[in-house]
């Protein structure tokens, strides 16, 4: 799947289209698990999470609840780059389960700018992870 083809996609979509999408996505993952590209899978969620924003609407609960286990899967304390993208995928669509999770992390031993990140990220979302929108109100 090219998942950098999410980004050139309009900054507003429906729910449906996006659901759609948000499917391709996490069925491509499950179904080629073992060699899928883990940036370019979160590049493209990243992408769709942003869209799904910017719907002001929840993201669909089944939907939520598979991209919430393919993030507790994937998440990585040993790699920045795809923690920058999990932490802004959990703000973006209010993913409880991996905010729980990042949260469990031991951070004792990484590296400091991912540990500062993972400091922010609780910071910034503690108490409100749910609601994605919550800077707005």
């Amino acid at each position: 799947m090219e998942f950098s083809k999410f980004e050139g996609l309009p900054d507003y979509l429906s729910v449906e289209i996006l659901e759609m999408y948000f499917n391709q996505v996490i069925d491509y993952y499950y179904e080629n698990i073992e060699s899928v590209n883990l940036i370019d899978l979160l590049e493209g969620l990243f992408h769709l999470a942003e869209r799904q924003w910017h719907t002001y609407h929840l993201l669909n609960e089944e939907i939520k609840e598979r991209i919430e286990s393919i993030i507790v899967e994937i998440i990585d304390p040993n790699s920045f780059e795809i923690l920058d993208s999990v932490t802004s995928i959990i703000a973006l669509l209010g993913l409880t389960k991996s905010f729980q999770a990042l949260k469990k992390l031991d951070k004792r031993n990484l590296i400091f700018p991912v540990r500062e990140l993972i400091e922010e990220t609780i910071k910034e979302l503690d108490g409100h992870v749910e609601n994605p929108y919550s800077s707005l109100e």
